[in-house]
């Protein structure tokens, strides 16, 4: 009886292992299947006051950092971003701010205000909204992007991408 007991308590052991392990190839195959931003179906507002499209330059990587104004983290790591713009830029890594403020009167006023002069974008239920096809729920979020648009990696502090990217002062 204990045999039995110990041989049925092995067999549902192995298939609860299996069992998880199917899990979580469908959790990856679920990331993978948002690898690559098509950029040509989003419209953004810029700090000028017009619409455009972003458009990635060949052999140039971007992180993309997705943030609001009340976002505390966020206002905090554009001063960051600023100390680390020209080293960035010496690697062929540009900076796309990509903003979900509803007033884009304030988000002008703040980009002018400090003088954060990478490529800044807004957009705010949008059509087609970058922020909820790409399902981001927590700021600041980071996209680290080739430029073809495929995702290579995402953070959630500027610090973790200077880090994974080895970039130093």
């Amino acid at each position: 009886m204990k045999k039995a007991f110990l041989l049925l308590a092995i067999v549902l052991i192995s298939f609860s292992c299996k069992k998880d392990k199917e899990v979580n190839t469908q959790k990856l195959s679920k990331e993978t299947s948002e690898t690559f931003i098509n950029f040509d179906k989003y419209t953004f507002n810029t700090a000028d006051n017009t619409r455009e499209k972003i458009t990635l330059s060949k052999e140039t990587s971007y992180i993309l950092d997705f943030w609001y104004l009340e976002c505390e983290p966020c206002v905090k790591q554009h001063k960051e971003i600023k100390e680390y713009q020209d080293i960035l830029a010496e690697n062929n890594i540009k900076i796309i701010g990509i903003s979900i403020d509803r007033s884009q009167k304030n988000w002008r006023n703040y980009l002018k205000k400090h003088q954060y002069n990478w490529q800044n974008y807004n957009q705010f239920q949008e059509e087609n909204d970058l922020k909820y096809d790409l399902n981001i729920k927590f700021f600041p979020r980071y996209y680290y992007v080739n430029d073809k648009g495929f995702i290579l990696r995402k953070f959630n502090s500027f610090k973790q991408v200077i880090n994974y990217l080895k970039i130093k002062k």
